[in-house]
């Protein structure tokens, strides 16, 4: 297994190695390239440092994960989160989005569909839950799914709650599948905090399997992993 780590110090720090990972990536991948985006807590930093970059990134956003029964306008909704935060500013109009509304099944064929048209992603930027999930692909996921409806694990739910303050955090979700993830030619996991520090461990150094999701990425190439300090505390120097 060939990565490359690059350790930040700070939040801010965190932002700009992350950002200027994305970018160097971006100028390695076909023109437009097609990238697959995070949310949550962690890539905050790497969000406010492209925004703030003198020379912004030019490509196509594909979701990653959804929750289901939002509708079209709800707030919470990752792809109105990613609005906001990134997609938004930077002006990018091309975009693969989950409807979180739709029938389920009807909507996993729909983007089982898209992706038998496009291809893979080019690059995908993933972040990495406390249990090791990349996406909503929960413990136990298989490395040859694709994408599909899943059962989000208490300890999510639990993580999620932040942004849920009354409580009703959905249960299910859709999200891309590892072997969708697998395809891409690039792909920059960027992970931050202590409580991270032994998953990303065994992800990296522990077997590989489905108890640790994460850990398909020992087979990965053209990885690069940005993390802080507190979570690179368990790696071997």
């Amino acid at each position: 297994m060939t990565y490359t780590i690059i350790e930040a110090h700070s939040a801010e720090d965190f932002g700009h190695k992350a950002a200027a990972a994305f970018i160097r990536a971006v100028s390695q991948a076909p023109q437009d390239p097609q990238i697959i985006l995070p949310t949550g807590t962690t890539p905050l930093p790497l969000y406010a440092a492209l925004r703030e970059a003198r020379r912004r990134p030019s490509f196509s956003y594909r979701q990653l994960d959804e929750y289901l029964g939002l509708g079209d306008h709800d707030k919470r909704l990752f792809s109105a989160w990613l609005e906001r935060e990134i997609l938004s500013p930077l002006g990018i109009s091309r975009r693969m989005t989950f409807n979180s509304a739709a029938n389920p099944d009807h909507e996993v064929h729909r983007i089982l569909d898209w992706y038998a048209t496009h291809g893979p992603a080019d690059i995908a930027v993933l972040g990495m839950g406390n249990n090791g999930h990349v996406g909503f692909n929960e413990p136990g996921s298989g490395f040859e799914e694709r994408v599909r409806v899943v059962d989000l694990m208490p300890e999510t739910i639990a993580a999620n709650q932040d942004y849920w303050p009354d409580g009703t955090v959905p249960t299910q979700a859709i999200t891309l599948g590892i072997a969708d993830l697998k395809e891409a030619e690039q792909t920059i996991l960027i992970v931050r905090g202590e409580a991270k520090a032994e998953m990303l461990y065994q992800a990296l150094y522990g077997p590989v399997t489905k108890d640790v999701p994460a850990s398909y990425l020992q087979h990965q190439p053209n990885l690069t992993i940005v993390a802080d300090q507190a979570a690179l505390s368990r790696m071997p120097r």
